[in-house]
């Protein structure tokens, strides 16, 4: 679900380069069918002039839609009908290199695209109507759809074809299925069951996966869902949004614990002025520019800040834009419509920010802090957690 990145470039995950992400969405019509490819033989090829090839693998980390299945049986698996002759060409070379096929598998992506999808399903804590597929039995749609792709690679002659899950996780706002609740039972859900090592029916034993994603990326594209934004672990101070036990058992080292020695600016919030008026001519403008500028996702049915009448809605966008700029003055000073309060307007269940310090008061990061160095064990391991893979 990350935006693509730019095919003339690759990142590095020790192990592995990505080209790409998700090149062949329906969404892009068609646009990189021709690149795509290239750019993956160039890289190989870059990777062998410079002594890497038997180290570092290239591969392209694939959305799970270029694989479907003609009924809810992943044995009736195989890729899709539009790529497939381009797929096979694909998977041949990553096979001859000894490259893994990468997909990133959403199961919130079902529920969210499917309001019939039943919910249990997309969980790991038992589907009362388990699928049965020639006697092996489906009770998550993960290993249904894992299964899936088991079932494309072998029927197209790749059937020991290493598999990767390059991103698996599970969105705690911007939608009424995105929240603390339903992420900490998948996330835990997906680390029990794939700490077990039972794999999958077609795949039995260790599950190579990379959890997404560590903290939430405010600027990015919500052009699929307000979701988009809020798939961290952490939020963006450094603590976590719920309890996630890494390992075996909840020993220390094993959960998620949070950033130390984190500062905040002023306990102070820009909100809209009592004096004012919900007929105020300039509030459309005002809370679309506030939003446009900084992140209102968190607004609207079913989302953390649902419960907020039109004033709280308007004081959440100013405030969002004030504290993304920093708290400075300027920043909250929407005609005749904002004002700036010590008293915190936040509800039970929807949190007005107050920015963290950044590491020198000119600087502009967003969302970010400086880690202090007795935190940089913590930083490490959580991106080794989320970026590398884990089992």
């Amino acid at each position: 679900m990350s935006p693509l990145m730019s095919l003339q470039t690759v990142s590095i995950s020790g192990r592995y380069v990505a080209v790409g992400n998700e090149p062949f969405l329906s969404a892009y019509n068609g646009t990189f069918l021709a690149t795509t490819f290239p750019a993956l033989q160039n890289v190989q090829a870059a990777l062998i002039k410079a002594g890497l090839g038997s180290k570092v693998k290239v591969t392209i980390p694939l959305n799970a839609d270029v694989y479907g299945s003609s009924t809810e049986k992943p044995s009736t698996g195989d890729f899709r009908q539009d790529i497939r002759d381009l797929m096979l060409r694909i998977v041949k070379f990553l096979n001859d290199n000894g490259a893994p096929f990468t997909v990133n598998i959403y199961p919130f992506i079902s529920l969210f695209n499917d309001p019939n999808f039943p919910a249990d399903y997309a969980f790991f804590d038992g589907y009362s109507n388990p699928i049965n597929d020639n006697g092996k039995t489906y009770t998550n749609v993960f290993d249904a759809n894992h299964d899936t792709l088991v079932w494309a690679l072998q029927k197209n002659g790749f059937p020991n074809m290493s598999i990767i899950v390059g991103e698996i996780g599970w969105p705690t706002d911007g939608d009424i299925n995105a929240n603390v609740k339903y992420a900490q039972r998948f996330n835990q859900g997906f680390m029990t069951h794939i700490l077990g090592e039972k794999g999958t029916p077609m795949r039995p034993g260790p599950v190579n996966a990379y959890l997404f994603s560590l903290i939430d990326e405010d600027a990015k594209s919500i052009k699929p869902g307000n979701f988009e934004r809020h798939w961290g672990l952490f939020n963006f101070d450094g603590t976590p949004k719920y309890n996630l036990s890494l390992g075996h058992t909840n020993s220390a080292g094993q959960v998620l614990v949070p950033a130390n020695d984190v500062h905040y600016l002023p306990q102070r919030w820009c909100v809209m002025a009592s004096t004012a008026s919900l007929e105020n001519p300039h509030i459309a403008d005002s809370v679309g520019y506030a939003c446009s500028h900084a992140d209102c996702t968190s607004l609207g049915y079913g989302t953390s800040c649902g419960d907020l009448d039109s004033r709280g809605n308007i004081s959440y966008a100013f405030n969002s834009y004030y504290q993304e700029n920093n708290q400075m003055a300027s920043a909250c000073k929407f005609p005749g419509l904002s004002v700036i309060t010590n008293t915190n307007p936040s509800t039970s269940t929807c949190k007005f920010k107050v920015m963290i310090q950044t590491a020198s008061p000119a600087a502009s990061y967003r969302n970010s802090a400086t880690p202090h160095p007795q935190n940089m064990v913590l930083v490490v391991f959580i991106s080794l957690f989320s970026f590398a893979c884990f089992i």
